[in-house]
């Protein structure tokens, strides 16, 4: 105990003597510590910032058009408790269309995990006002049953969604589409859909989700009039919407979904993976470039052990010559950059949690091409992103540190004492 004790104070000492190589190496790992945590905490915001705005626009459970293998069969009513009566749901012209959708609402209603059900149907057409024309994406819904599986209703900037419900030739636009139209409340928009059909619609709200995809993209029409659109019957639809009581076990319920039904069914991060894989891939590359600023940091270590071992070797001659094992001398070292890692470990996290909350308190905006709009920068702290960069702060210090106590630890004491 007494030796570990003065080699406790030797390490110590070492570093105490030489503040400006010791601040210099210890300010390297907080700056590495620091960029870390900044990193962790806007790659963690931008995630969670697209899912909080693809949820806000999208069910949380997609039933498509899509029949499952060996599901060309559905329940459609039951005469007594011996016998039930089975339909064919294979189309004719092969078109992926939910019918009849009256029934497959009535069987998620039955699934005690659905919150809420929403049917639509799904087109795209040419809006045009004036001399202004632009593609959207049209999606024809039940306004009161969507407005229970998206924040439709608290996005909209102006009109409102009972409106659309009230006006059978109504149209909500995304706000970026609407100013690219310069169309504004209660104008009147010529749309033409895909399949040649042109008709007037009145712009009966904007809506403003803070997701470019949508607000750019997409207008909302009552579902009457998108069924007429695509040429379906009232009893087909594209799709359905659900909204499930927690988002917990998503994908368990969209399977149940699919044995129910007999329809594809899709959670929302599998109806957006593309995008949410390029974010990820994006966030792993910033990742690996702050992982270089910890290795620079960590030459800096070694290099500054390196001269303590040149510029000490008969002290470290002494100290072997007196008694001090090789592994104690190795110890020495190994204790400072301990002790540079924790430091730096420290203030870095410290100053990456303070400059995180100044970048969320700025005013920022990526302006009209941002994927994700808003007035100021998502930041997420988590738990594991700290013990991350502890962990990795330590490694590097302490592993920049085994180089310099080797050599240290090899020295001859007689041929530098003679020397």
């Amino acid at each position: 105990m007494r030796q570990l004790r003065i080699i406790v104070h030797i390490a110590l000492a070492q570093l105490l003597g030489r503040r400006r190589q010791t601040l210099l190496v210890t300010a390297g790992v907080a700056i590495g510590a620091m960029v870390m945590i900044i990193t962790f905490a806007l790659t963690n915001g931008i995630i969670a910032s697209i899912q909080e705005k693809i949820i806000n626009v999208s069910p949380m459970i997609t039933i498509t058009g899509e029949r499952m293998p060996g599901k060309e069969r559905i329940l459609v009513s039951s005469s007594s408790a011996d016998s039930v009566v089975m339909a064919s749901r294979i189309i004719p012209d092969e078109k992926r269309e939910i019918t009849p959708y009256p029934r497959v609402l009535s069987l998620l209603k039955e699934i005690i995990e659905v919150d809420a059900v929403s049917p639509f149907v799904q087109t795209s057409g040419v809006l045009r006002k004036g001399k202004s024309i632009r593609q959207v994406s049209l999606k024809g819904v039940d306004p009161f049953g969507e407005g229970k599986i998206v924040n439709l209703e608290s996005n909209i900037v102006q009109g409102s969604l009972a409106e659309l419900g009230f006006t059978p030739g109504g149209i909500i636009l995304g706000d970026g589409l609407a100013r690219k139209l310069r169309a504004r409340y209660h104008d009147i928009v010529r749309v033409t859909t895909e399949k040649g059909a042109v008709s007037s619609m009145t712009v009966v709200g904007t809506f403003a989700s803070g997701f470019s995809a949508a607000d750019d993209n997409t207008g909302y029409v009552n579902l009457v009039r998108g069924q007429a659109m695509t040429g379906r019957s009232r009893n087909a639809v594209s799709g359905v919407g659900v909204h499930a009581i927690s988002m917990d076990h998503l994908h368990t319920l969209a399977r149940q979904i699919e044995q129910v039904t007999g329809y594809r069914a899709e959670t929302w991060d599998e109806v957006n993976a593309n995008l949410l894989d390029v974010f990820r891939r994006n966030n792993n590359i910033t990742l690996l470039l702050v992982v270089f600023v910890f290795i620079v940091s960590g030459f800096g270590i070694a290099n500054t052990f390196v001269t303590i071992v040149l510029q000490k070797q008969r002290d470290i001659a002494i100290l072997k010559s007196i008694g001090f094992s090789v592994r104690s001398i190795g110890s020495i070292f190994l204790i400072q950059g301990a002790v540079i890692g924790v430091a730096g470990m420290l203030l870095g996290c410290a100053g990456g949690f303070v400059l995180t909350e100044v970048i969320r308190a700025l005013p920022l905006s990526f302006g009209e091409s941002a994927v994700i709009r808003g007035s100021s920068l998502a930041v997420v702290h988590t738990l594991s992103s700290y013990l991350i960069t502890m962990a990795f702060s330590l490694v590097v210090s302490i592993g920049a540190s085994v180089a310099p106590a080797r050599r240290a630890a090899r020295l001859q004491p007689v041929q530098i004492l003679r020397a």
